[in-house]
């Protein structure tokens, strides 16, 4: 017979690892957005215009998802802590 011990350590894996890879997949598309808007500041000075506001907001909203999965995932360590994983799995 295993050891389930461990058990509430091993549901924690998916969460984080889930975590990790959005986290950089983000950060990734927000280093091109910062390399556009400075290439955009440098070589379309005046016709850039109305582009820099839009990716401004995109990396706004970047930012946000960073923290909206990691505040999701935070829950979800709270809930594997409490035991809750096995009350969702009964619907």
């Amino acid at each position: 017979m295993q050891n389930n011990t461990n058990r509430p350590n091993r549901k924690k894996v998916a969460p984080i690892v889930i975590t990790i890879v959005v986290v950089l997949y983000i950060l990734s598309l927000l280093a091109i957005l910062t390399k556009i808007i400075s290439f955009s500041r440098q070589q379309l000075a005046e016709d850039a215009g109305p582009l820099l506001p839009i990716l401004g907001i995109y990396a706004i909203l970047g930012i946000v998802v960073i923290f909206g999965v990691i505040k999701a995932m935070l829950q979800r360590m709270k809930e594997i802590d409490r035991g809750e994983e096995e009350e969702a799995s009964k619907y």
